[in-house]
């Protein structure tokens, strides 16, 4: 049987923009925040470096250029995926946040971006592998929540258990006192409905264009 769409957003990335639904927008925007932390981190260092010369950037100061894009994200919310990637999007404002910070001590010689609605990804600082990895990975943590929220409970058990923490298929069996054809065909399943949520547009833009 397959599992049954609800008639509400399924992706966070798209919860995030749901602002009548309030309970529903905070809590998504909190989770928004643990997962891409990190993320946001790593683009403001790649940007401090490429706009210093390759300075090390101080933690302060990454921290301070991450809540100001936090802070300008929440309260505006300007994204579009129709004009491009949350990816491009962030990077845009946290570009502009660390060149407001460093100018403060320094004239800079850089394209402006402090048009927050700019798409021109080309005039970006290029991206680092740290950032390209952390915002992978924040991502795929996106995914496995969407996923988590539109199946069983049980299921999302055995999945996690199988693919997540790599447990043998006949462990899990016996461990969860099911046979392991009902362990396969709901690792099936299950995998059936996260192929379904990876191919939302959301998804497809930020993994692939």
């Amino acid at each position: 049987m397959a599992y049954q769409l609800p008639e509400t957003p399924l992706s966070l990335l798209v919860r995030l923009r749901d602002e009548d639904n309030q309970s529903v927008w905070q809590v998504s925007w909190k989770r928004f925040l643990e997962l891409y932390n990190s993320p946001l981190l790593a683009m403001a260092s790649g940007i401090y470096r490429h706009h210093t010369g390759g300075a090390i950037p101080p933690q302060n100061v990454l921290e301070d250029v991450v809540a100001k894009v936090v802070v300008g994200f929440f309260k505006r919310n300007h994204f579009d995926p129709s004009k491009g990637r949350l990816r491009t999007y962030l990077r845009i404002l946290v570009n502009a946040r660390t060149v407001e910070l460093l100018r403060k001590d320094r004239p800079l010689d850089y394209v402006s971006l402090d048009d927050e609605n700019s798409n021109v990804e080309g005039v970006l600082p290029k991206e680092t592998p740290e950032e390209t990895q952390t915002f992978q990975q924040a991502l795929l943590a996106t995914l496995i929540e969407d996923l988590r929220e539109t199946i069983p409970l049980r299921h999302f058990q055995i999945f996690e258990m199988v693919k997540l923490q790599e447990m043998p298929v006949e462990q899990v069996a016996v461990e969860l006192g099911v046979s392991r054809g009902v362990v396969d065909n709901t690792v099936y399943k299950v995998m059936k409905r996260l192929r379904e949520i990876a191919s939302a547009s959301e998804y497809q833009t930020e993994y692939y264009l």
